[in-house]
């Protein structure tokens, strides 16, 4: 599949890629879905290491990269999953290496509906992502998985035009809400 332009790629990407400067070493992308966000970081000067959705993000290969980016894959799993995954991420990572994730937010609509997996996780009975468990978090929720890193920004937004546009076009279920992260390894 080719890699949308450079333009379609999420805000977060844009904010990891500010906050790189001129840094230099590999990024790694957890989780590429369609690829958006590759064409901008490799635009912007830095190599890109994609993880697909076939690799585990509680496995990550490789260490040493200067950044982060996954604007997908940290939706889905279990509480217990997103902490293993975090503390993974720290471990690829060189020490005060930024990250930009999103996060579900306990204000989705979509937060309490479908089968239950522990107190914030529910997998859909319907829709594009039936039976996926997807972990939705208050503040305090995004700051327990985040805990290998120093959080510098954590904004809740809506996300339908994003999501409906980028991750799933044919999801019709509006009142998405995402909280956007940016973090530091400790």
């Amino acid at each position: 599949m080719p890699h949308p332009s450079t333009q379609d790629a999420h805000p977060l990407a844009y904010r990891l890629i500010e906050i790189l400067h001129d840094a230099r070493g590999e990024i790694v992308e957890v989780g590429t879905g369609s690829g958006r966000n590759t064409p901008a970081l490799i635009a912007a000067g830095y190599p890109v290491v994609e993880i697909g959705e076939d690799v585990a993000y509680t496995q990550l290969p490789g260490r040493g990269y200067i950044g982060a980016i996954s604007t997908h894959a940290y939706l889905h799993g279990t509480l217990a999953k997103l902490r293993i995954g975090f503390a993974e991420l720290a471990r690829v990572l060189v020490p005060g290496a930024p990250i930009a994730v999103t996060l579900g937010s306990i204000n989705d609509a979509r937060f309490g509906l479908g089968e239950p997996y522990d107190e914030v996780t529910f997998a859909p009975g319907d829709g594009p992502e039936i039976g996926i468990p997807h972990a939705y978090l208050d503040r305090d929720g995004v700051n327990d998985v985040l805990r290998p890193f120093r959080i510098e920004s954590c904004e809740e937004h809506d996300v339908d035009a994003v999501v409906g546009r980028w991750a799933h076009a044919d999801d019709v279920v509006t009142g998405k809400r995402h909280w956007f992260v940016v973090a530091r390894k400790r």
